[in-house]
Order: C-alpha cells, then sequence, then structure tokens
C-alpha cells in the first residue's frame, strides 16, 4: 500500500512537473484567446475585420493544440511511470490504479501533482512574476478590449467634466517626476498611479477587485533615488492616446507630431473623469509626449495649463546619455522592461528610443552612444516648447525648482486658487559631477536656447 501510493505521487510529480516545464503554451494560449476577442470587438473595416479574425483563430487554435499535446503528454507520462513501477517494482496493476481513488491516493496525487508548483518562478529583473506579465500582455496589447471597458465605465459615470487640468512636462530626466510627485501631495490633485496598472483604461472597475494597500517602496529603475510603490503617481496616461490612436503617431523611428480631432479631446476630459473622484478635483499628470498634440489639444480647449521643465543642457544630455546606456542593458537582459517601456509610450531612451519629429524640423540624427546626439535631442524637444506662445504655459528651470521648490509649487497652484503653504519641501542639490565641456556646435546652440528659456520662467 505504502509503496503504490509512493508510485502515485512520483508518477503526479513528474507528470505535472512536465507541465510547469511547459507552461509557456499555456500563456501563448491565453493571449490568443484575447486576442480573438480584441479583434471581434474593433470598429477596422470588415474585410480587414475578417483577414485579422482568421488570422488571430489561427493562431489560436494552433496554440490550443499545442496546449492540448501538452496535456496528452503529461497523461501519457503519468501511466508510463506506473507501469514502468509495476514491471520493475513487481506491483500488481489493479491495486495500483484502485489506489487511485481512495482518500490516501487522492492525498498522494494531490501532494505529488503540487510539489511542482512549490519552486518559486522566477521573477523578471522588473520584478513581475510570469502571472503579473501574462497579465499585462492580455491587458494592454489589446487595445480594443481596453476601449470597450473604458467606453463602458465613462457611460456610467456621473462626475462632471473639467476642463481646466494640469500636465507636467519636459524632456525625460528634466525633474518630471519630483514636480508631479510634490504636485499630487496639494489636497485636489488626481493623478494615475502604479495601482492603475495594467487597466489603465478602465481605472475604477479594476479597482472594485485590486485593493492594493501602502506597502513597501522600492526605488525605481532610473536607479536615481526616487522610490516608488503601488500608490505612487507616474506618467500612464500616454496609453490612453496610444489605444485611442491606436499607435498613428508611432513610427518605426520617430514619435510624430499629429492633430486631434473635437472628439478624441473629449474622450480625454471624460478619461480624466474616471480618475477625479469628486466634481471638484484636478486632473494631474505627467506627460513628456504630450507636446505632439498640444498646438491641436489648445485650439480645442484654452482653459488647461501646462508646465514645462527644462535643465542645463549638458548636465542634461549627460543624463539621457547615461540612461540610455544604462536601460539599453536592462532591456537587453530583461526584454520585459521594453515591453513594458513601449505600453506606456516611453521612448525616451534604451533599445525603443524614437526622437520627436515636429512639423518644420528635422530629426536628430547621429550615435545615440555619443552625446552630441542628446544634445541634437535637446534642441529639437526645446525648440519646439520655445515656439508656443500661451499664458497658460509655464516654464521652470530644473535648477530653480531644485534651490526652491515651494516656491516654484506656490507658482503654479496659484493658477487654480489653491494653496501649497503645508508643503515643506526643502531644496535638493544634485550631486551629479559636470562633465567637461566638450567643444560641440550643439551645445553653444543649445546654451543660447537655455538663456531664452530662463527668460520665459
Amino acid at each position: 500500500m505504502t509503496l503504490d501510493l509512493l508510485v502515485l505521487g512520483t508518477a503526479a510529480l513528474l507528470s505535472f512537473g512536465l507541465i510547469r516545464i511547459g507552461r509557456s503554451s499555456f500563456y501563448r494560449l491565453a493571449i490568443s484567446s484575447t486576442g480573438v476577442l480584441n479583434v471581434m470587438l474593433g470598429n477596422q473595416d470588415e474585410d480587414e475585420k475578417i483577414e485579422e479574425l482568421q488570422n488571430e483563430t489561427l493562431n489560436l487554435l494552433l496554440r490550443l493544440f499545442t496546449f492540448l499535446g501538452l496535456l496528452l503528454a503529461s497523461g501519457l507520462l503519468f501511466v508510463l511511470v506506473c507501469h514502468i513501477a509495476i514491471l520493475s517494482l513487481a506491483l500488481h496493476q489493479e491495486a495500483l490504479f484502485n489506489n487511485i481513488s481512495s482518500w490516501q491516493g487522492i492525498i498522494a496525487l494531490s501532494i505529488g501533482a503540487t510539489l511542482p508548483f512549490i519552486i518559486p518562478f522566477k521573477k523578471s529583473k522588473s520584478g513581475y512574476t510570469e502571472l503579473g506579465m501574462l497579465l499585462h500582455r492580455m491587458v494592454l496589447n489589446n487595445y480594443h478590449i481596453g476601449l470597450k471597458l473604458f467606453r463602458r465605465e465613462v457611460k456610467n459615470r456621473q462626475i462632471p467634466l473639467r476642463s481646466d487640468f494640469l500636465i507636467v512636462s519636459g524632456l525625460a530626466r528634466a525633474g518630471t517626476t519630483s514636480l508631479m510627485d510634490q504636485i499630487a501631495q496639494i489636497e485636489g490633485f488626481r493623478s494615475l498611479n502604479y495601482a492603475n496598472m495594467p487597466f489603465l483604461l478602465s481605472p475604477n472597475t479594476w479597482a472594485r477587485f485590486h485593493k492594493p494597500k501602502n506597502g513597501q517602496t522600492k526605488e525605481r529603475s532610473h536607479k536615481d533615488g526616487i522610490q516608488i510603490g503601488l500608490q505612487s503617481n507616474e506618467a500612464l496616461e500616454e496609453y490612453f492616446w496610444k489605444a485611442l490612436s491606436n499607435d498613428s503617431y508611432i513610427g518605426s523611428y520617430f514619435l510624430e507630431e499629429y492633430g486631434l480631432k473635437a472628439e478624441e479631446a473629449e474622450d480625454y476630459l471624460r478619461y480624466q473623469s474616471l480618475i477625479r473622484q469628486s466634481e471638484s478635483d484636478i486632473y494631474l499628470a505627467k506627460n513628456n509626449n504630450f507636446l505632439l498634440r498640444y498646438e491641436s489639444l489648445r485650439l480645442l480647449n484654452p482653459k488647461f495649463k501646462m508646465v514645462i521643465l527644462f535643465r542645463e543642457p549638458l548636465l542634461h544630455a549627460a543624463s539621457l546619455l547615461e540612461k540610455h546606456k544604462q536601460y539599453q542593458k536592462l532591456q537587453e537582459e530583461d526584454p520585459f522592461v521594453k515591453e513594458y517601456m513601449d505600453w506606456l509610450g516611453h521612448h525616451e531612451f534604451g533599445l525603443g528610443q524614437k526622437p520627436f519629429v515636429f512639423e518644420e524640423q528635422d530629426p536628430p540624427e547621429g550615435d545615440k552612444n555619443q552625446l552630441d546626439y542628446w544634445l541634437k535631442i535637446w534642441i529639437n524637444y526645446y525648440q519646439k516648447a520655445n515656439s508656443l506662445s500661451d499664458d497658460n504655459i509655464h516654464f521652470v528651470a530644473y535648477e530653480r525648482f531644485c534651490a526652491d521648490p515651494l516656491e516654484t509649487l506656490q507658482k503654479i497652484v496659484r493658477a487654480f486658487d489653491l494653496s501649497a503653504e503645508r508643503l515643506n519641501e526643502k531644496p535638493f542639490v544634485n550631486q551629479r559631477p559636470k562633465p567637461e565641456r566638450p567643444n560641440l556646435d550643439s551645445l553653444n546652440k543649445a546654451e543660447e536656447l537655455y538663456q531664452k528659456l530662463l527668460l520665459r520662467t
């Protein structure tokens, strides 16, 4: 009896171990299933929809048969182990298989089937588990499903729309995260945070099932000292624009400036109403891509306000170059990091780096591992920013923000008739050593533009 139970437990261990080894077939099946649903919910032309549906259905069937093959192989392995044990250990076949239905046999099978899954699954370097990555892929890769949930949630939302929101923007590494975090501490502002991931288009529906507590924080992947947790605000709204446009402004090599329709601008306010918790709340977002659609949105909405941070160009370019090299290595080691950044429209650096292309500007060119390229990126971005003439744009120098953050905050919130007096933000001294000044025409041009920007603060 004891030997029979040991054989049953071992057979279950090996067969379910095979399922664990081949678990990627289940992940691919789940992703294909949501892919079919996504195509069915799309609003593309009928002929295009049928073709996409045929392709997705074929992928689904192939992955279904692969998964069923894994289950069949697992069952055959169970039977094979039992028969080998019967032959080698002289066990009685009938007695062995009769034990499967006994309570002792059920326990042995349960223990054997459970053991392969007790060993922890390896997390990615980004900290996500395999199931976490699967959920993100199922949700964030399928715009039509997300937009369907968005429309459903908006339909049931009772909070009135409000057009005087606040956008914090600037080229990456300009201090936008720090400024947004400090503004978010002021009562009256609401922003997206990590707890909304991955259901960024239906945050309130997701909140019914996902109720994270204020847990531990960790340094973000930038390795710049900023601590993040599930309640930390982050630049997550770009996913809305990506889904709404179906990535139409994201090319193979560039992010292109584009225009919005009135209906899209209205959808944006509806989206904000999902984040705002009351009529008086003001929507706050950090979005370094916002210049791509700024001018067309301004024509449709004269009320919203935007803060653009800028930084001394040599230090700024050096920081961008450093992060570019850091993220190239990180994304090579952990491809999920690139997937994650691509989903959120973060193409600032790394393997997926893509410069902005604004109207009447040539795209920056050069070696991305050289400082000169990042100075050109700086010039490209802030030439566009400096060309905007609008009373609702506020330019903030990073160096002055670090020296007196409270004064900066007071200037910003005063436009909303709010107060930042309760904040006690201390000056911050950046310890980064200034690189030796290279003799580059692009640096001279950037420094001239920097002086012009200072005059607008």
